[in-house]
């Protein structure tokens, strides 16, 4: 039976530090690349996110990891560090800016190599544990 106070705070924890991290790139890349006026941060954060979440579901499967493990990572951490309303309305801003090109490459890049991220990290993972 599952301690649901314990779950809980497995999430609270890894929500912290996925989020955390996600405002630490984004506050590094807003200062090293203002000048591509893209939210190249958000971006960096769901790609990684991504990988992460693929590699993540299957290597924690695999392992046989807790409950609380998989709700620590996979819904704590990498929900916390992955910002889909973030990007939500970065792409609406750009659109509503009239950067209409840009929207597109914004949503093109979260969706396409975020999708790609996610099944290389699940392929990348049950190579190295089914070697």
């Amino acid at each position: 039976m599952k301690n649901y106070f314990l779950a809980l705070a497995a999430v609270i924890l890894g929500g912290g530090l996925g989020a955390s991290l996600r405002y630490i790139i984004c506050e590094i890349t807003a200062n090293k690349f203002s000048f591509l006026n893209f939210p190249i941060g958000i971006l960096i954060a769901n790609l990684i996110g991504c990988f992460l979440i693929g590699f993540s579901t299957f290597y924690l499967t695999e392992t046989k990891a807790s409950s609380y493990t998989k709700l620590f990572v996979i819904t704590g951490f990498l929900g916390g560090l992955t910002t889909f309303s973030s990007y939500a309305f970065d792409s609406f801003r750009l659109l509503y800016q009239g950067k209409i090109k840009l929207f597109f490459f914004n949503v093109f890049l979260n969706n396409f190599l975020g999708i790609s991220l996610a099944f290389i990290g699940y392929i990348f993972a049950r190579t190295l544990i089914l070697k």
